[in-house]
C-alpha cells in the first residue's frame, strides 16, 4: 500500500488552533479531496506549509451530518509520516 498525493492546500488557507493541534477551514479554501492510498478508495488532502515546503497528507476519519447534510469532515495524518502525530484537520462544508 503506496501513499498518493492527494491535493495540496497551504496551511495559510487555514486557521490553526493550537492547544488543540487542529486546523480548521472551509472545503471552498482548499483543492478539493483526493485518494489517499493506491489500493483503497480512502480520501484525504495534502497540507503544505509555504515557509517550509513540507508536507502532511491527512486522510478523512469521519463524516459529520445533519439532517442528511454533510456539516463537516473530520481528518487525520497518514501514519508513519515524519511530522508531528496528533495533528488533525477540521473542514466544514460552506
Amino acid at each position: 500500500m503506496a501513499i498518493l498525493h492527494p491535493p495540496q492546500t497551504s496551511t495559510r488557507q487555514l486557521h490553526y488552533e493550537r492547544a488543540d493541534g487542529r486546523f480548521i477551514g472551509e472545503i471552498s479554501s482548499t483543492h478539493g479531496f483526493g485518494r489517499v492510498y493506491d489500493d483503497a478508495c480512502d480520501e484525504g488532502i495534502t497540507l503544505v506549509n509555504p515557509e517550509t515546503g513540507r508536507e502532511a497528507v491527512f486522510v478523512v476519519d469521519r463524516t459529520e451530518a445533519r439532517d442528511g447534510e454533510i456539516v463537516a469532515w473530520h481528518l487525520v495524518l497518514v501514519p508513519g509520516q515524519r511530522v508531528l502525530q496528533g495533528i488533525t484537520l477540521t473542514l466544514f462544508n460552506d
